[in-house]
């Protein structure tokens, strides 16, 4: 029988629990890349994370120390330091957290890790392991096998994952993305917080922007001139009902966002938004602040239709009279932006339509007209017969009209096409009006800034 060559290294793999994991040993190592980790930094975090483990399960349940223990219990519910029947004695708990992390016992059979694939001779269940099937769940196990085997790196990796993946009482969310240096910020990010977290309790953390704000603003930062698609996987663990979520952005976000902080207009437009959202979270069971809200339209769930964030903006845009007009220009251009970058629209062929159907509601009875193209610019029947009053009613006064015909097949387009087009119409027309000072919107923005440099300062806040 060949054994198992001791072999203590760090390999990143293409789980992303154990990618999370290896990073954050990375980080919590004082090193920058996996394969710099040397067995005695292994020690060293191993002992970190044995005593903090120990000291949360070990914590009176009222103290902030506990908040970690229940983070801990989320993700590996039938552990030895998370079961209800634990010691809460240090000096027993200690050792058996411990040797959850022993190298491997000399002579054992060699196994490929089930996460890196290097030679191991420790089996674990799924009790020590997060995201694994609930306790009904039987006859998991590969064929064979009294258990997962899985290397030592592996298995420190594996309980750091909640200092680097973003959580909370009940979930942890991790993030892969197609360049490594996103994927260490995330975790560097998320290992402040959870020093807070074990400190103070979650009651004790600040203004906290979510996983989908720590990643948009770590691609921003420091994503390379390509690639930068990243998902997020939010995952419980749990003794009950496991769950997995899974979101991604594309692979254009990276050149949207920098487009959208270079562009004043449209940065303005991305500030208001995250306020609008953060508003609308205001007593909510499970509120989160705007700048996460806004976040997520940008990443695309399973099973659910993409394009969130020109949606969300025509939304909030439908009743003008309560909106400042330097926001409504400000969304259209974030609207526009979008469409440019990420659909590769060209949004600028619109402006003869966007003319013809101004020309008619700045005409006369401006408000109820207004009102008939915003009911109608939803639907593309509706707007096609707009379209054709209004160019009849124009040509009646001898008014010149460009040709739109050509446009008809984007305007009145089925699925998605259709209404991304329509929405950046909407917006379009009710710029035109703006600028010939039609009373669509409010005229006044001192209100509006205010909020807007309050929010600013609570999104700094968020990422101290």
């Amino acid at each position: 029988m060949t054994l198992v060559a001791p072999r203590e290294e760090l390999r990143l793999s293409g789980h992303p629990v154990q990618h999370c994991g290896v990073w954050t040993v990375t980080l919590m190592a004082g090193r920058e890349r996996p394969e710099a980790v040397t067995p005695a930094d292994l020690d060293a975090v191993a002992g970190r994370v044995v005593d903090d483990v120990v000291t949360a399960a070990t914590a009176d349940n009222t103290s902030a120390a506990y908040d970690w223990w229940k983070v801990l219990f989320a993700l590996y519910p039938n552990s030895k330091p998370t079961h209800a029947t634990r010691s809460r004695d240090r000096a027993v708990l200690l050792p058996q957290v411990k040797a959850l992390f022993d190298a491997d016992e000399p002579g054992a059979r060699p196994l490929p890790c089930t996460f890196c694939e290097s030679p191991c001779g420790t089996l674990w269940s799924k009790s020590e392991l997060p995201l694994f099937e609930s306790a009904r769940a039987l006859n998991v196990l590969p064929p064979g096998t009294a258990g997962w085997p899985v290397c030592r790196g592996c298995r420190v990796a594996l309980w750091a994952l909640p200092y680097g993946a973003w959580v909370t009482q009940g979930s942890a969310t991790v993030l892969t993305c197609d360049d490594e240096n996103i994927e260490r910020r995330y975790a560097a990010t998320n290992l402040r917080r959870a020093d807070r977290i074990r400190q103070l309790g979650f009651e004790g953390l600040p203004a906290d922007a979510g996983p989908e704000a720590v990643a948009l603003e770590a691609l921003r930062e420091h994503a390379g001139d390509v690639g930068g698609a990243a998902t997020l996987w939010t995952f419980k663990n749990d003794n009950q009902d496991p769950w997995l979520r899974v979101a991604s952005t594309r692979l254009g976000v990276v050149r949207f966002l920098r487009a959208m902080r270079a562009d004043p207009q449209c940065d303005h437009g991305w500030t208001k938004l995250q306020s609008a959202l953060g508003r609308a979270q205001r007593g909510r069971a499970k509120a989160v602040d705007g700048a996460t809200a806004a976040a997520r339209l940008l990443f695309d769930r399973e099973n659910e239709d993409g394009e969130r964030l020109p949606q969300r903006l025509v939304e909030l845009a439908r009743d003008p009279d309560k909106i400042p007009r330097r926001t409504l220009l400000a969304w259209r251009a974030l609207c526009r932006l979008y469409l440019e970058v990420m659909c590769d629209m060209d949004a600028g062929r619109l402006k003869p339509v966007a003319t013809l159907l101004a020309d008619w509601i700045a005409k006369e009875s401006t408000r109820g007209r207004f009102n008939e193209f915003r009911h109608a610019v939803d639907r593309s029947y509706d707007l096609y017969r707009l379209l054709k009053e209004a160019s009849s009613r124009l040509a009646l006064d001898g008014r010149p009209q460009e040709p739109i015909n050509e446009l008809f097949p984007l305007l009145f387009a089925e699925g998605p096409q259709g209404w991304r087009t329509r929405g950046q119409l909407y917006f379009d027309v009710m710029a035109e009006l703006i600028v010939r000072d039609v009373p669509i919107g409010e005229p006044g923005d001192q209100q509006d800034d205010e909020q807007e440099q309050s929010d600013s300062d609570d999104y700094e806040e968020a990422y101290a």
